[in-house]
């Protein structure tokens, strides 16, 4: 087909090759919606299918407008592309990608989880992978060890073999994670690749009767509702913001078909936020003072407290307490308030329509007005500014590079 115009009143062929069977691949879908709302219509192709579907055999002779796709094999969708047609892929990270590849970045999820447990006190670390050499995994492990080893703490691996998820063992694989859990030093804060991987370090934990949160604190990556109220306890996740991937594939997609030129890529955009339940709700110091401050902190930092207010209720003088507490965390008391408040914010403003003076009052600021120039002071942008470039409504032409 013919590139449409700028202004056309062509409506655009697109074939979404998207799972609709886990929660990511429909949060994806989501955030094309919600392009299209802004900027479509377009006549969409895309039905109920698995994450390992093969790709339909109509697409070798296709003659569409354009192609989003998260198959594995892409043999297709490159056919499409070698014919002209725009492909914007969301699986193949690579060094050298076939494709326009548009992907969360995975830096800064492995830096996002490791500061989730140090934040917490946390000194000895373990990442939990999955078989085979993957690059969003490499550059997600490498990012998390870079991270912990700079704050000076110890880490642990454990990388199952291509066997062992090739057959399918989930008994015999969880006797060597067990044996993996029990030989770490203790509190351990781990990293799981995803959720069910997670979910299976948590079993590993109930079955080797290793407390959770207090001796073993795990955190994985997708957020997947589903599966994170399902694991026992419930499972702290990365959002890797599903949405916002949709938005930014279906963006750029759209600049392609209208006739601008994109070259195979990766086109990198920020995730979102480890998003805490049961799993790593703890503060893994064995200063109780300390501990009682951090519990009191993550409790109370959204609503009106100050230093005097937490030293109280840690049963501490505040001058001791901070240099305590500085010394668990490196930070001040106060400033793990800033801390939990600025994500607080971020999260508001990327997940919610919130009008301004309600985002205020949810992060603990009486007056919005306090609460921009704190988030300005933070972050070097202002709170609309931080919404339009990152927001799940966000508006911006194309992936954030």
């Amino acid at each position: 087909m013919q590139k449409i115009p700028p202004k056309s009143n062509v409506t655009p062929h697109v074939a979404l090759i998207i799972e609709t069977s886990k929660v990511y691949g429909r949060e994806i879908l989501l955030g094309i919606s919600r392009f299209l709302a802004l900027h479509g219509p377009w006549s969409i192709f895309t039905h109920e299918r698995g994450q390992n579907d093969p790709d339909p055999s109509w697409l070798a002779r296709w003659g569409g407008h354009g192609i989003i796709t998260r198959s594995f094999d892409l043999k297709l969708c490159r056919r499409a592309w070698k014919r002209g047609i725009p492909v914007v892929s969301l699986r193949h990270l690579s060094e050298k990608p076939p494709l326009p590849t548009v992907f969360p970045d995975q830096r800064l999820i492995g830096e996002r989880v490791a500061t989730h447990f140090t934040t917490r006190g946390f000194r000895h670390f373990g990442y939990c992978g999955v078989a085979g050499k993957k690059e969003w995994e490499r550059r997600r492990r490498t990012a998390f060890i870079r991270h912990v080893e700079t704050n000076g703490g110890s880490w642990h691996e454990y990388q199952p073999d291509d066997t062992s998820d090739a057959d399918g063992n989930w008994e015999k694989e969880q006797e060597a994670l067990i044996a993996w859990l029990q030989d770490l030093p203790k509190p351990v804060g781990i990293m799981a690749a995803h959720d069910s991987k997670g979910v299976q370090i948590l079993d590993a934990c109930r079955r080797a009767g290793i407390p959770v949160p207090d001796a073993v604190a795990v955190v994985s990556v997708d957020n997947d509702p589903v599966l994170c109220e399902l694991a026992s306890p419930p499972l702290s996740s990365l959002d890797q913001n599903g949405q916002k991937l949709g938005f930014e594939a279906a963006s750029l997609l759209d600049r392609m078909m209208r006739g601008e030129k994109i070259e195979p890529a990766n086109f990198f955009f920020e995730p979102g936020e480890v998003i805490t339940r049961q799993s790593s709700d703890v503060f893994a110091v064995r200063d109780q003072n300390v501990a009682k401050a951090a519990r009191f902190i993550r409790e109370n930092a959204c609503r009106e407290i100050n230093s005097k207010a937490i030293a109280l209720a840690a049963g501490q003088s505040r001058r001791a307490l901070e240099k305590k507490f500085r010394a668990c965390t490196g930070r001040t008391p106060m400033e793990e308030v800033h801390e939990i408040r600025l994500r607080r914010i971020k999260q508001l403003l990327t997940e919610t329509d919130y009008i301004l003076p309600v985002v205020a009052e949810q992060s603990g600021f009486t007056y919005h007005e306090y609460m921009s120039r704190f988030f300005k002071k933070h972050t070097g942008i202002t709170p609309g500014d931080y919404r339009r470039k990152y927001g799940k409504h966000a508006e911006d032409r194309g992936p954030i590079v």
